[in-house]
């Protein structure tokens, strides 16, 4: 029978976390989504030829051509135009090698929400030590910043809440209320954005010192398998709002079995955004 094509030509819109990482090589893989805070598709190289269609609110919307095996390779055949699908699994696939570390993220007792951290990215972080010095450093930066910015805010704003008293005629008054109420709003935004940097300077920050991500499922249940011994934090954020939820977990890995992690006593004490708000 006369061979199949190796391969399929891919042609795919997807989404990019992280609009502002660098496309050069060496910059860290890049992970994909079907939409902003949608599905996780795939990760690729962070040197791959992404085509940028649209970049809005922190995203970019790009086109990814490339090859996958065709069905004479021997592999499953993937489904275009939806998930991939699942190679079968047989007694002849041998299950990843070293421990398996899973859990769910809880409900924070600090956030409002009730509900668990389901559809999240999680992510294994490795080298806690480096990881620490480097996370640290970039925090003190942004908070100095932040801290002066809202300072800024407060100062703007206890002038405004003055300035209707602050002269007897009142369209002079009215004039520089306005005028303060505009400086204010255009300071806070500029604190908003910078803040919005920082946390994605943090992202890309974990994401160098990543062994392994998956995907959290909708009771916010995640497991990683084949890790190997040593110590380890899981992280997962969510992205958007003013106090995005996160969740930060330890554990120490000795050699094969399960690690199941508690939030109630495996929680780390380093807040992945410096409890900056």
């Amino acid at each position: 029978m006369r061979r199949l094509a190796a391969g399929l030509l891919l042609s795919l819109g997807l989404i990019v976390l992280r609009a502002d990482a660098p496309s050069g090589a060496g910059s860290g893989d890049l992970t994909l989504f079907d939409a902003p805070r949608g599905s996780w598709v795939a990760t690729v190289r962070g040197d791959a030829p992404l085509a940028v269609l649209e970049d809005r609110d922190g995203w970019r919307h790009v086109r990814l051509e490339g090859w996958v095996p065709g069905p004479s390779s021997g592999g499953a055949t993937p489904a275009v135009g939806g998930a991939p699908a699942a190679a079968p699994r047989s007694a002849d696939v041998a299950t990843p090698a070293g421990g398996v570390v899973r859990g769910v993220l809880l409900p924070t007792p600090e956030a409002r929400a009730t509900t668990a951290g389901s559809g999240l990215i999680v992510l294994l972080l490795s080298n806690l030590e480096a990881l620490d010095r480097e996370h640290a450093a970039a925090g003190e930066e942004c908070r100095t910043r932040i801290d002066a910015e809202r300072a800024h805010v407060e100062a703007l704003q206890a002038d405004l809440l003055g300035a209707l008293n602050s002269s007897d005629n009142f369209r002079e008054a009215t004039a520089r209320s306005d005028r303060l109420r505009s400086q204010m709003e255009a300071a806070e935004k500029e604190r908003l954005d910078h803040l919005t940097q920082c946390r994605r300077k943090a992202e890309a920050i974990f994401q160098r010192h990543t062994v392994a991500r998956t995907i959290s499922d909708d009771a916010g249940r995640f497991e990683f398998l084949g890790v190997q011994p040593g110590r380890y934090r899981v992280l997962a954020t969510e992205v958007e709002g003013v106090a995005p939820r996160a969740w930060s977990l330890e554990c120490r890995v000795e050699g094969p079995g399960t690690k199941v992690l508690d939030p109630r006593t495996d929680r780390s004490p380093v807040d992945p955004y410096w409890g900056l708000r």
